[in-house]
């Protein structure tokens, strides 16, 4: 008895879709995978960024008339900061949130102004990307 094989057109279409099939599959599996590793290593790249990354308040005023806050911040380390963002506290716990535009380079001295801010604030935080590092200062 003679039995049929598949003929060399067929196999050879068969081994082409099956080597396609397991190319899209590894395809999808690493694009996958390296979505992942780039989001932890730009994670990591922030927390080790941060690391080296801090300032103080160089110098704080009030203008009541004005109500305006002149606060001068002094970047003591490498790393340029941005995102920096204060936090105006008052007695009746309510929170006034100011943006403060631009960045603060390595190494430099730059003012921020502040407005409007009435009179009678308790207490001031200065955040940044960072989420450990924030100063609180207190204007005269």
């Amino acid at each position: 008895m003679r039995s049929k094989a598949v003929s060399p057109l067929v196999a050879a279409v068969l081994l082409i879709a099956v080597t396609m099939t397991i190319a899209g599959m590894l395809a999808y599996w690493a694009s996958g995978f390296v979505r992942l590793q780039t989001e932890t290593f730009s994670n990591q790249s922030i927390v080790s960024k941060c690391n080296f990354a801090d300032f103080k308040v160089y110098s704080c005023s009030y203008n009541s008339t004005s109500q305006r806050i002149n606060l001068i911040l002094e970047n003591i380390r490498s790393i340029e900061l941005h995102n920096l963002t204060a936090f105006v506290v008052y007695p009746d716990n309510t929170v006034s949130r100011f943006d403060l535009n631009g960045s603060l380079p390595s190494g430099f001295i730059k003012s921020f102004p502040i407005s409007p801010v009435s009179s009678g604030y308790s207490s001031m935080n200065i955040k940044t990307e960072c989420p450990e590092l924030s100063v609180s200062a207190t204007c005269k």
